[in-house]
């Protein structure tokens, strides 16, 4: 039996020490690059900590006939609330 965490729940546990600058940049780094499959994972748990931060993510995340959307844009932080710029 393995003892490693997945992917996703470790970069969430990490993520949850960086500053909420240092998330927005890396958000703006990610989709800036270009680096494989795992970039959608790491994006994922970099939006999950921003999320548990209370930060609105609702500009670039949404739902359409029950499919949920995230656009991959660069973003700024403005009044808690993510922009996309």
């Amino acid at each position: 039996m393995s003892n490693t965490k997945p992917l996703q729940q470790h970069l969430v546990e990490q993520f949850n020490n960086y500053s909420t600058q240092e998330l927005v940049i890396l958000n703006n780094d990610i989709v800036k690059s270009n680096w494989g499959k795992s970039k959608s994972v790491f994006r994922s748990a970099l939006l999950s900590a921003l999320s548990k931060r209370g930060i609105d993510l609702s500009e670039i995340i949404s739902k359409e006939d029950g499919i949920t959307l995230i656009q991959r844009v660069a973003v700024r932080l403005e009044a808690n609330r993510l922009i996309a710029i």
